[in-house]
């Protein structure tokens, strides 16, 4: 009894330490799981993978922050008490993924990607990654469900929806960018979290993509705004061509997308579509507002990243020398252009449609390129800046102080959780675009035949010098291997040593080594029942097979609370 009693005030205190990706996880929205207030889904035969030893389903400490208004404030305390905390290097609101940077059955291996900007990307590549986007668009996601509300400071009356995968994606950002009731605030702009939400909301979708496509090395590029004076990416080659009234050109694919979320004044609305009409297309009309007229430039840039604090009080959009309110806008440099905003909410106002209201931007394709960029230029500041730490101050606003949980994510993640971990650590990184073109290539391909001509029409005796070339190919080549075979080599070593050292790290943490002590000892499960309560037995939320998941895909679930 002892025993028990030290396990679970361990899971208690781990569960305090361990920031606990997505939304409304399927199994978590039936009537079981919503009335046990418990979002432990079984992988494996157990909760959370607990008897695999990927995760355990634990309470999550109630934060100190005043009763919320707006439910979405103390994310998830309104719906679950008990989630999944996940064990090394396992993520996911069952424990069922692994965290980005790292993939394989047991999450031990390296996973790197190079986000490059999207005019660098080749023909195929482009291609690829368009015909992703359109198969999330018209894929349903099997994972989750999304929620409507009437009103988000009454707790009831909640309606859950299937939906595709990237309408899953749109639907996140609008939960979190609506503002709350009765405030300017809301869980993912106006405040310090604003660039890591975005950060982890970019990691969601990309790992989602992954998941729907099978392409493991699927990425976001980014959208360089200042190498254009207009929106280069707004043709019919990347994301439709404009007409005159801003809908998208008839030949481009994205003219049949239709945007979710219809924005609405009020403030206790989620996602309620209008009957008067129905879903909209994408709009644009990039740089025809008289007011925003202009992207940021690379001078804007400068700006934004020579200064020297992350953010400062009153930590909302009127900070001043702030590095967060600069960088998402609303603080701007006093120049000749008279902006009204900056960086990232002049390129929202600039597009003039679909991206510039910003609880409904995700809508619109362009918006995972420009936030990539946004990231970009994050993972830079923060490079020069080692010694700035993330805010922590009462005037922060309770949905983005650093131990509160970002909504609407699972496992549940803090807003600080990701300052200390680096592009690198999470398994990517940003490829400065291309100053050379094909072109030039080319060019100089053609120049070295050309001379070879001319040595030929010279009379130089030209077999020897060539000869003598093949021969220096020849031996670079060979040296090049050697070098490349040492590489590998070393690149196995380093592998071997990650994943040592992250199994080491794993099977050192201090849950897991008493639920290996219980296991050798042969733990019945009654015990294990004890611990983790009736609200985590296997009945609570059962978990979806691939079957079940596809053929419930059609309906949607209606939950009174």
């Amino acid at each position: 009894m002892l025993l028990l009693f030290q396990l679970f005030w361990l899971l208690l205190y781990v569960a305090s330490l361990t920031g606990v990706d997505a939304q409304f996880p399927r199994p978590c929205t039936t009537p079981e799981a919503l009335q046990t207030r418990t979002c432990c889904p079984l992988l494996n035969g157990s909760p959370c993978g607990f008897s695999s030893g990927r995760g355990v389903c634990a309470p999550h400490p109630a934060r100190d922050l005043p009763k919320p208004v707006d439910y979405r404030v103390n994310w998830p305390r309104v719906f679950y008490d008990s989630v999944c905390t996940c064990w090394g290097n396992y993520d996911g609101y069952d424990c069922s993924q692994c965290l980005p940077g790292w993939t394989g059955s047991q999450c031990l291996q390296r996973h790197h990607v190079e986000r490059k900007e999207i005019t660098d990307l080749s023909d195929s590549e482009r291609e690829t990654f368009i015909s992703s986007l359109h198969q999330a668009k018209h894929s349903p996601s099997g994972r989750y469900m999304i929620l409507t509300s009437n009103d988000t400071t009454v707790e009831g009356n909640y309606v859950f929806h299937n939906t595709s995968v990237y309408d899953l994606y749109v639907w996140m950002h609008y939960y979190s960018a609506k503002s709350y009731a009765g405030s300017e605030n809301n869980a993912a702009h106006r405040g310090p979290a604003f660039i890591f939400w975005h950060r982890v909301f970019l990691l969601f979708i990309e790992r989602e993509i992954r998941e729907l496509t099978g392409n493991q090395d699927f990425y976001i590029p980014y959208w360089d705004w200042t190498r254009t004076n207009h929106c280069n990416i707004c043709t019919n080659e990347y994301f439709g061509g404009v007409g005159q009234d801003g809908r998208i050109d008839s030949t481009s694919q994205f003219s049949k997308w239709k945007t979710i979320c219809p924005y609405q004044e009020s403030l206790g609305i989620i996602c309620i579509h209008s009957d008067a009409a129905g879903p909209a297309h994408l709009i644009r009309n990039p740089g025809k507002d008289p007011v925003y007229k202009t992207l940021p430039t690379a001078a804007d840039v400068e700006d934004t990243m020579a200064t020297a604090l992350f953010d400062t009080p009153p930590f909302d959009k009127t900070s001043r020398k702030s590095f967060r309110n600069k960088l998402e806008g609303f603080e701007f440099p006093s120049d000749s252009r008279d902006l009204n905003a900056s960086m990232h909410n002049l390129v929202h106002r600039y597009l003039n449609g679909t991206m510039s209201l910003v609880p409904t931007a995700a809508n619109d394709p362009i918006f995972m390129l420009h936030h990539s960029f946004v990231d970009k230029l994050l993972e830079t500041w923060l490079q020069d800046h080692g010694e700035a730490t993330y805010p922590d101050s009462d005037h922060v606003h309770p949905a983005q102080r650093a131990q509160a949980y970002m909504a609407p994510f699972f496992p549940l993640r803090t807003n600080n959780y990701y300052w200390g971990r680096d592009t690198q650590s999470l398994g990517y990184s940003y490829k400065e675009h291309s100053l050379s073109r094909p072109a030039a290539r080319n060019s100089g391909t053609r120049g070295a035949a050309g001379s070879v001509a001319d040595s030929t029409a010279h009379g130089v005796q030209w077999q020897w010098p060539v000869l003598g070339v093949v021969s220096a190919v020849l031996v670079f080549g060979i040296v090049a291997a050697a070098f490349k075979c040492k590489g590998k080599i070393q690149q196995a070593q380093e592998t071997k040593t990650e994943e040592k050292q992250s199994e080491f790290d794993f099977r050192s943490n201090s849950l897991y080594a008493v639920w290996t002590k219980d296991r050798n000892g042969h733990t019945d499960k009654s015990s294990v029942d004890i611990v983790f309560g009736a609200a985590h037995s296997q009945d609570a939320a059962p978990r979806f097979s691939s079957e079940e998941s596809s053929s419930s895909v059609d309906g949607h679930v209606e939950i009174h609370l």
